[in-house]
């Protein structure tokens, strides 16, 4: 998945979020559902993040290694 298709999902369910907990109690189990849903997200764009990351500097590390040779 897209990166900013990601950070638009985390950013509407985080409304969402904050819309269903106003008033609420962290301890509420719907409150505790959403956060763990919010943890899910945010971790995904993390791993797509750092695989993204990890492609991009791939061919750069490969230059050096060609060049110490």
């Amino acid at each position: 998945m897209e990166l900013n298709n990601l950070l638009t999902e985390i950013a509407v369910y985080r409304c969402k979020m904050n819309r269903v907990s106003k008033g609420k109690s962290l301890s509420d189990p719907d409150v505790i559902k959403l956060r763990q849903g919010l943890d899910s997200l945010i971790y995904n764009y993390l791993k797509a993040y750092r695989q993204q990351n990890a492609v991009l500097q791939l061919p750069e590390r490969d230059y050096w290694r060609a060049e110490a040779v």
